[in-house]
């Protein structure tokens, strides 16, 4: 069976992602509800498969105002404006995090979550999204949209066979990739002193 991303095996299927997920465009939350206590994620917080960088966070009194735009784990939030093409896996320790707007949330309801976050890095797919975008200078894509994403799904045991060896790959790049940052800084660090002791020992030298 010809499907977006090729050929697939007997005893899949191609399904649009709407039938699979259900899909939430994120809360328009006001600048004034800033506060320390709820996480709340943007399209900036959103990585190549998995949230980075520390979110903003809003009140509690606004928070609970927005239980609808709360995330679970196993939950996939996609950029909806501007880098089109981002997406994340939201794990435990993100649960009860909100998601603002610029963000569609994904929750899965009959495909693998893993399975899904990575599906969606594959570069034929990558391709649709950016066919499908609207707008020139910041491009976005709509809840509507996105749902007619077709989605190659394999049995449910393929599917979690394939989000768990992809899982533990993407686990560690995530470890190569913070040891990358540390060396850096490291290497940076020790930079700046040895051209403050270089200063000094010119100057004493003078």
């Amino acid at each position: 069976m010809r499907t977006l991303v090729g050929d697939i095996p007997a005893g899949w299927s191609e399904v649009l992602l709407g039938e699979v997920c259900g899909l939430v465009t994120g809360a328009n939350v006001s600048p004034e509800a800033s506060g320390e206590d709820v996480p709340l994620v943007k399209p900036r917080n959103i990585g190549d498969g998995r949230l980075i960088e520390e979110p903003d966070r809003i009140t509690g009194e606004a928070a609970a105002a927005l239980s609808r735009y709360r995330l679970a784990a196993g939950d996939v939030v996609c950029v909806r404006t501007g880098g089109i093409g981002r997406h994340a896996l939201v794990a435990s320790e993100h649960e009860g995090w909100l998601f603002g707007t610029g963000v569609i949330r994904l929750r899965p309801e009959r495909i693998d979550s893993r399975y899904l976050n990575r599906y969606l890095s594959h570069p034929l797919v990558q391709d649709w999204l950016r066919r499908n975008a609207a707008g020139s200078a910041i491009p976005s894509i709509s809840g509507r949209a996105l749902g007619t994403l077709p989605v190659a799904l394999p049995p449910i045991e393929t599917q979690r066979e394939i989000g768990e060896i992809l899982g533990v790959l993407d686990e560690k790049i995530a470890v190569y990739e913070q040891i990358s940052r540390v060396t850096a800084e490291l290497r940076d660090t020790l930079l700046s002193r040895f051209l403050d002791d270089s200063d000094g020992t010119t100057e004493s030298r003078s």
